[in-house]
């Protein structure tokens, strides 16, 4: 199964644009005893988001160049296992 994540690769200056960001697919590990595999269907886009793309001491950390974005997502379990 594949993971699909959208990066931020580099800070935007002004508007965010497509140039700042990467679509990035990853084989997912088979899934280890007691996880759940969870499909996001949807994803909250917030203002705040926009603040997190700076590199900047705030009230929450910035997102990470080279790593999945994150934020709050509405999922199903899609697999577990259990031991």
């Amino acid at each position: 199964m594949v993971s699909r994540e959208i990066h931020l690769i580099s800070r935007p200056h002004g508007m965010p644009t497509a140039a700042n960001f990467a679509t990035v697919e990853n084989e997912l590990e088979p899934l280890p005893d007691g996880r759940v595999l969870v499909r996001n269907l949807y994803m909250s886009v917030d203002p705040y988001m926009r603040g997190r793309m700076n590199d900047v001491k705030s009230y929450v950390p910035p997102f990470q160049l080279g790593q999945p974005m994150e934020g709050s997502a509405v999922g199903e379990a899609v697999s577990y296992t259990h031991q």
